[in-house]
């Protein structure tokens, strides 16, 4: 015996603009006074894992499988559990947004299946009473903020102050610190914030809600941390759910390769595409409790536009809307997955992606806008089947971003990698320099005098790094190594230290210095050398060669920096003259290209 509950709600709001509250059923199940609940993964033989749910409610301890989410982005999500124990059997909840003359109709169904049927009146009191005034209580919450009549979707979190003494002494520590400016804007969002957002919080969210630049609140989240106000760790996020399953308070816990029981899947923690930064709030400023009232829906995987379960032999059929891009059709039970482009000019809006495990067909597809896909399972078991966006997490502040950055290297100085960890940290600019016939300035004014001298010119150099954003690595003898994310950046600077050595040499005399300058960018490991964090690999050996065929007071510099749009730029800003060479570079195969830029 089933019982069957149907909600039918208008809403003022589209169906675009109502989706992300809804489907934030973490928040909604909240709002409507569901109990938190536990959860673990079981690891399954074929793939994924299955979620298995603990709970107290209603006087019982209830223990459930918790299916895969189903989803349509901006149309419909369902789950189903299945309980061990307790009044109910299975337990089906479905809503679906219907579009309306300027909003949307929502409808929700719940079906429950009683394990005895004495249970029934106290199902349709609880489910049917209880549970719908609860839920109608927090849609009409979404619905009168989205018209612009209350000031949060769902209930405001009393605000959490800090003692103002306790305040005014961070802001001393951080009276000179960059982004500094943006102070009390985390401050406040420290005091006001649900615990969810402040477990994981990301500089550059915060950066795009405040509408600041991304680095300097980067910046102020990394100062802040060594005032005391936040707490700084480094998340190894998962390349399938997305998800952050481990996350370490120091660099030298973390190892070469990570694992998520979610997706049961084990992946490489690489600086530049899975190792992030982030913050939450030191405990002594504010606790933090994240407590889990839902675990697989829709907002918890907003990449994903749609997620289907489709029975053994049967299909499903996905209708959307999709914007131009690219996407991937995969499930974590496959091998293989179809890449998706959405293009205005495609001219096919239909296809069927058939399932033969452990690969689906075809792996590539052209569709326009509209599109009507349909999954066709053809083996013996269900699986579940995912489409997602294709893009690099562009709101992560990644550990390479992070470790190519002067304040990071100042402030976190003893933070380095354990022994025998090498980690990638994909493409990186790496600056070399050099003093121009350093041994005969030792002979000519003595060691005590040229010694000196060589230091005032490192605070020249790094000033000149930490102004366009890179970072000192290392200095080697009267040579220093530096790191950029951006070659324009890196460009940047090897102007600014030309400039700053001529000006000191104009204001301070004979003996005159000059500078070799060497640029290249390519793909690096990151490994702790001597207790640094260091770059390795062929890359760093180019630029430390490049550098060598400077002749002094010029940028050597190699075809994949020169060729770069945005250092081109940067070179039409700073008259100057080339000379293009093709070089052997000792220790490596073959000839380089590598273009000399003086200034004029």
């Amino acid at each position: 015996m089933n019982i069957r509950f149907v909600w039918k709600i208008p809403i003022k709001a589209p169906p675009d603009r109502v989706w992300r509250y809804i489907a934030d059923t973490n928040r909604v199940n909240q709002y409507a006074g569901l109990p938190e609940f536990t959860f673990k993964y079981i690891p399954e033989p074929d793939g994924g894992s299955r979620q298995v749910g603990e709970t107290r409610y209603m006087g019982w301890r209830l223990r459930w499988d918790e299916h895969p989410f189903e989803w349509i982005e901006g149309q419909r999500f369902e789950v189903v559990r299945t309980y061990h124990n307790g009044p109910l059997k299975e337990f089906r909840t479905t809503v679906v947004l219907h579009p309306t003359a300027g909003g949307c109709l929502l409808e929700q169904t719940m079906v429950c299946a009683p394990r005895w049927f004495f249970a029934a009146p106290a199902v349709y009191w609880e489910v049917g009473v209880s549970s719908r005034r609860r839920f109608e209580a927090a849609y009409r919450k979404i619905d009168r903020f989205l018209q612009g009549d209350s000031q949060a979707p769902f209930e405001t979190v009393p605000r959490q102050a800090i003692p103002a003494g306790r305040v005014k002494a961070i802001e001393q520590k951080l009276e000179n610190a960059a982004g500094r400016q943006w102070l009390r804007r985390l401050i406040e969002a420290i005091e006001t914030l649900p615990d969810d957002e402040l477990d994981r919080m990301r500089p550059f969210v915060f950066a795009d809600r405040w509408n600041a630049d991304r680095r300097e609140v980067l910046k102020l989240f990394l100062h802040a941390s060594q005032a005391g106000l936040l707490d700084l760790s480094w998340d190894v996020i998962c390349p399938g759910c997305r998800g952050a399953p481990e996350r370490h308070q120091s660099l030298k816990n973390m190892k070469i390769e990570a694992h998520c029981p979610a997706c049961n899947i084990r992946y490489d923690a690489d600086f530049a595409e899975s190792v992030e930064i982030t913050f939450r709030p030191n405990p002594a400023i504010r606790r933090v409790d994240v407590v889990r009232y839902c675990s697989g829906g829709p907002m918890n995987a907003p990449h994903v536009v749609a997620q289907q379960q489709v029975p053994p032999g049967q299909s499903r059929t996905i209708n959307l809307t999709l914007r131009p891009w690219k996407y991937r059709v995969r499930s974590l039970k496959l091998q293989s997955e179809t890449l998706l482009l959405v293009t205005r000019e495609a001219p096919a809006s239909s296809a069927t992606i058939r399932i033969h495990r452990p690969t689906l067909e075809p792996q590539h597809l052209e569709m326009a806008s509209q599109i009507s896909l349909t999954l066709q399972n053809d083996d013996d078991k269900p699986i579940t089947v995912l489409m997602e966006r294709v893009a690099g997490n562009e709101q992560a502040a990644t550990a390479a971003t992070v470790i190519a950055m002067n304040e990071f290297r100042t402030l976190f100085s003893e933070e380095v990698l354990a022994p025998d960890t090498p980690v990638s940290v994909g493409a990186v600019t790496l600056l070399f320099t050099d003093l121009k016939s350093s041994t005969m300035l030792y002979e000519d004014i003595g060691e005590a005098p040229a010694y000196g001298l060589v230091r005032r010119h490192f605070d020249l150099l790094q000033d000149c790094i930490a102004r366009c954003d890179g970072a000192l690595v290392k200095t080697i003898g009267d040579a220093v190594m530096a790191a950029f994310v951006d070659p324009a950046k890196a460009v940047e600077a090897a102007f600014e230290m030309h400039r700053a050595i001529d000006a000191d040499n104009a204001a301070r005399g004979n003996p005159a210095l000059r500078l070799k300058v060497g640029l290249h960018h390519g793909a690096c490991i990151a490994v702790n050398l001597n207790d640094i964090l260091d770059y390795f690999g062929t890359a760093v050996n180019v630029a430390a060669r490049v550098q060598k065929e400077s002749a002094g007071g010029d940028i050597a510099m190699t075809d994949e920096i020169w060729r770069d749009p945005h250092v081109q730029e940067v070179l039409r800003k700073n008259a100057h003259r080339r000379e293009e060479l093709e070089c052997v570079l000792r220790g490596l195969s073959g000839t380089r290209k590598v273009h000399r830029i003086v200034a004029n």
